[in-house]
């Protein structure tokens, strides 16, 4: 009896921290994603991680300023001001990958919108 309760509460655990909160990837996990999809190198991955940093703080600062009416336009805005710096990082091979990321987050953000509506 007790290893079931164990094993249930190591599952639990185990699988809440692994997804972190509304789905969001972790900053470390998006860092680990980028520098292995895109091979940066660590010069390049310093940079990423501080125009992911700055690019959080802004998203942060948006959610909790309470005006939601301009909230999904301006986080767009931050959205691509961010892949452009992100973007003058990369070398041309890193930019295709880069570009098929960002499409297929777009995808997926507009599946999610979809879910949503209906």
């Amino acid at each position: 009896m007790y290893k079931a309760i164990f094993f249930f509460t190591l599952i639990l655990f185990v699988s809440s921290s692994v997804i972190s909160p509304q789905g969001r990837m972790t900053h470390e996990e998006r860092i680990k994603q980028y520098k292995e999809r895109l091979k940066l190198i660590d010069d390049q991955t310093k940079k990423l991680d501080g125009i992911l940093l700055k690019s959080e703080k802004k998203r942060e600062e948006m959610r909790n300023s309470g005006d939601m009416g301009n909230m999904r336009e301006e986080m767009m805005k931050s959205m691509d001001e961010t892949n452009s710096q992100i973007a003058k990082i990369l070398k041309p091979a890193q930019k295709n990958e880069f570009n098929k990321m960002v499409e297929e987050r777009k995808n997926r953000m507009q599946g999610q919108r979809r879910n949503k509506q209906q």
